[in-house]
């Protein structure tokens, strides 16, 4: 059984990192989500660092912001194990998830981009390693 828990040890908030996987990640897209993806050195014992960003230029209120985010986040947190089960021990991935949707969406709709997005993630990491 995997581990499902999503603690602080799993977010990526060092915002070196983050410049680091703008300037010089993968990108792969599951539409409603678009993934910004990059190999980094190790910090600490999980596979992947992960952040979520909802645009709030497309989204005014922060409830709605909130609630994208909290469904990225639980569908993540149920299907990382897609993307992490290829994953060297040692090796440590950092992820940022942005949605790009135009509308709220529901949970099956993110579930479904989330799926989709992981599996494209999967292929283009195993591309960059062979």
């Amino acid at each position: 059984m995997p581990d499902l828990r999503q603690g602080r040890d799993r977010s990526l908030k060092r915002r070196v990192v983050m410049d680091q996987v703008f300037a010089h990640g993968q990108t792969a897209k599951g539409f409603p989500l678009l993934a910004r993806f990059l190999e980094v050195t190790p910090d600490g014992p999980a596979a992947s660092r992960v952040a979520f960003t909802a645009s709030k230029r497309r989204f005014r209120r922060a409830v709605d912001r909130n609630r994208i985010k909290r469904l990225m986040r639980e569908s993540w947190r149920l299907h990382r194990s897609i993307f992490e089960q290829d994953i060297p021990s040692g090796k440590q991935w950092a992820v940022v998830l942005i949605f790009v949707g135009k509308d709220l969406p529901t949970a099956q709709e993110v579930e479904k981009g989330m799926v989709k997005l992981l599996q494209r993630m999967v292929s283009a990491s195993s591309e960059q390693q062979a």
